[in-house]
């Protein structure tokens, strides 16, 4: 979610006012793969919660490069940055995600309506909204889902120079491991995002120093019942945070929005994981969330541990899943969640709070 959510962000931003009204702008969902003004896109499909072994499934599709330090990976730097593609797919029990580039147009088919993605034999999106279609082969795994798009949207950014949302959705259809075959349904997030980057400007490649200097990211989707999804995020700009939310979408129902939002990773892996191109982050094993609403007072609370592997391809970053218990107003909440995680901060400036590590069992 978001690769360059603080990209105009110092613009007049609507986002707050747009997340608690119907989506209205389907007209805005295209690839725009020659646009001179938007110079990348962006499409995501979440499964915060399957069943065992799979546990989540995420999609992330990226037409164009965002110049953004967090999600510019090292590797993808062969390419001509408005020809590139890249499709991040994982669950939590495949051994080896997809994560594949792809030169525009020889490897891929796109429609210009977008009603068509398609990327070698791997991943198909097709449909129009509310309806869409996912089709994914790749390593062992196949799956095959139906999506209702409904209209509670959540705005992350919303300027004249880069839009980005998700809107809540429903699924059906099923997922397969080594002929292993589990029917699945649920609420599912489908994401989009355009945005003008400096490469509608620059065509050639831009180093790391003049990129927007995003250092650390973080997005998770819980599911709190069959009509509730909860999307967390945060994202820093040199280290300081910029973007720090909580979205709670309700099917038939408005959404909420706060900001009093508070994340913080308790431990770290000791161990250090290495990107394909060598670069090492510390990752998160036990962490939390809070939220105050506007009153001041906590209405949400969660203590969570990563559960599964992870697996890199997220920009410069990493996919799991994790197991949390809280609070929710006044409701016990435990469950399973989706988490991005991608931190190019200094590795050796993380503090880790001991007294404060728990396991979370559900």
């Amino acid at each position: 979610m978001g690769l360059g959510m603080l990209w105009g962000k110092p613009l007049v931003d609507s986002a707050l006012s747009h997340s608690t009204q119907p989506f209205q702008q389907h007209n805005i969902i295209l690839p725009r793969l020659d646009e001179k003004y938007y110079s990348w896109t962006q499409y995501g499909i979440f499964f915060p919660v399957l069943d065992e072994p799979f546990r989540y499934l995420n999609i992330v599709i990226l037409l164009g490069t965002p110049s953004a330090l967090a999600f510019d990976a090292t590797e993808d730097d062969q390419q001509s940055p408005r020809e590139h593609a890249s499709v991040f797919s994982s669950t939590a029990n495949t051994a080896q995600p997809l994560l594949k580039a792809y030169v525009i147009p020889e490897e891929t088919h796109i429609q210009n309506d977008g009603h068509l993605l398609q990327f070698g034999k791997e991943i198909t999106i097709s449909g129009a909204l509310p309806h869409i279609e996912v089709h994914g082969e790749y390593n062992q795994l196949k799956f095959h889902f139906f999506l209702h798009i409904s209209n509670q949207v959540s705005w992350f950014i919303k300027t004249p120079v880069y839009d980005h949302f998700s809107l809540l959705s429903q699924y059906h259809g099923h997922i397969e491991y080594n002929q292993q075959r589990i029917e699945q349904k649920g609420l599912c997030s489908y994401e989009y995002a355009r945005a003008v980057g400096l490469h509608s400007l620059i065509q050639t490649k831009i180093s790391d120093q003049y990129k927007i200097p995003i250092d650390f990211f973080t997005h998770q989707i819980i599911n709190i019942d069959e009509q509730t999804q909860i999307i967390l995020t945060q994202a820093n700009l040199i280290n300081t945070p910029a973007v720090v939310s909580m979205h709670v979408r309700r099917l038939n129902q408005n959404n909420e929005v706060y900001q009093q939002v508070t994340f913080k990773v308790i431990a770290h892996h000791l161990d250090e994981f290495s990107s394909p191109s060598g670069e090492k982050m510390r990752l998160p094993k036990n962490f939390s969330w809070q939220a105050l609403d506007e009153q001041g007072n906590e209405f949400f609370e969660i203590f969570a541990t990563a559960d599964a592997p992870f697996h890199y391809g997220r920009g410069r970053g990493y996919v799991s899943s994790f197991q949390y218990n809280g609070h929710f107003h006044q409701q016990k909440i435990k469950g399973r969640g989706y988490m991005e995680y991608i931190n190019v901060e200094d590795q050796k400036s993380f503090i880790d709070d001991l007294e404060e590590i728990t396991e979370v069992e559900i």
